[in-house]
């Protein structure tokens, strides 16, 4: 029901196909990575769980959000991820928000569209009084 695309990222819960594989090792998966982002040009690869960010733990998107927002553009960032068969690998990749802006998707929850569109950083307070429509 929610999606974070952070650094070329695409962040979620785990789906149910992953979930039948087992417990995850938090609720940030990585299902997808976008070509020549941050996360591809430094080695970053899905069906990973991220369970740190800069040495601190993070089990929840929310948890992630509150970290990332803290991390200015252009700073190299440490992420811990977890594959599937529970081997842990340390990545360091470097933030470029201007052309990988961190963004969250949401469902709509009237049902009246699929997704709604939700800013992150500065203009994420903004985007949460008058979010705009996918």
């Amino acid at each position: 029901h929610r999606i974070l695309v952070w650094a070329g990222m695409l962040l979620q819960c785990s789906y149910r196909a992953i979930q039948e594989m087992g417990k995850g090792a938090s609720d940030i998966y990585c299902s997808y990575y976008l070509y020549g982002s941050p996360a591809h040009f430094y080695g970053m690869k899905s069906c990973k769980y991220i369970v740190a960010v800069n040495g601190t733990p993070v089990h929840t998107i929310d948890d992630l959000i509150e970290l990332v927002q803290e991390i200015p553009d252009m700073t190299a960032v440490k992420l811990k991820c977890v594959d599937l068969q529970g081997q842990a690998m340390t990545y360091t990749l470097k933030t470029d928000l201007k052309f990988w802006p961190t963004t969250e998707m949401k469902r709509d929850p009237t049902g009246q569209l699929d997704w709604v569109l939700v800013a992150s950083g500065e203009k994420r307070k903004e985007a949460m009084a008058a979010p705009a429509r996918v």
